[in-house]
């Protein structure tokens, strides 16, 4: 899939780059999407998520040149046609992200979570619950469930320094199809306000999303509320073209 060459693309050119100087330049499009074996589409939808990132810069006539990782005070979560975490995008920037667990519990899933998981009301999830930092800075808050009887070290993990969606898939061989995602907005209460500084009843950007394993069954609920001065989201559609 276009989806996933592309990925691998800007993953292996990322690694590349930071063994260049500030200042060097990447080989003609022509030269990598012959070294890459793949399109012109896919290799420049790589470079310019890393030009987006603040890796890369083009200079028109010129070529594509290493740059200094910008540090934005907005910190953006891109979704795109693949799933990954944001610990694992942000860290691909550069940036250190370190989660405080603020609750790590198991609990009876009832009936809405249980209808969004696909199982039953009566069946004991783990709730997983992180203060997110970028950089030391406060960034969100982040709520996730999971099955316990099938994740039941995900009730024990230290996940300070680790994503959730990484540990799934390093340790339970979890492939992750899909995430479905809804945005909106939440009046943050007066816990939230405390934990994010900002004033209880403030807008937050809320993502609510499902994870589902290949097959379509769901595996994995969160909620991420993201305080819009310091956050934003992405969202890239793109045809598959390979």
């Amino acid at each position: 899939m276009a989806g996933h060459k592309y990925a691998r693309v800007r993953d292996h050119l990322l690694r590349r780059i930071r063994d260049l100087p500030v200042g060097g330049q990447l080989p003609a499009e022509s030269v990598l999407c012959a070294e890459y074996e793949v399109s012109r589409i896919t290799l420049r939808r790589a470079v310019d998520e890393l030009v987006q990132d603040g890796h890369l810069v083009r200079e028109h006539g010129r070529g594509t040149f290493v740059t200094h990782p910008r540090y934005h005070l907005k910190h953006r979560e891109r979704f795109v046609n693949e799933v990954t975490g944001f610990y694992t995008q942000l860290a691909r920037q550069g940036h250190t992200v370190t989660s405080e667990v603020l609750t790590q519990e198991s609990t009876r899933a009832g009936t809405r979570l249980a209808a969004l998981l696909d199982i039953s009301p009566a069946t004991p999830v783990v709730r997983l619950e992180r203060l997110r930092r970028v950089n030391g800075v406060v960034h969100h808050l982040a709520e996730s469930y999971v099955e316990e009887e099938r994740f039941p070290d995900v009730l024990t993990t230290d996940f300070t320094a680790i994503s959730l969606y990484a540990y799934l898939r390093a340790h339970h061989d979890l492939l992750l199809a899909r995430n479905e995602i809804v945005v909106g907005l939440h009046l943050c209460d007066g816990r939230e306000a405390g934990l994010l500084d900002v004033t209880e009843g403030a807008a937050l950007l809320l993502a609510t999303s499902r994870v589902f394993e290949p097959g379509g069954k769901p595996v994995i609920h969160g909620t991420s509320k993201f305080v819009p001065e310091t956050a934003e989201l992405s969202f890239d559609i793109v045809a598959d073209v390979e």
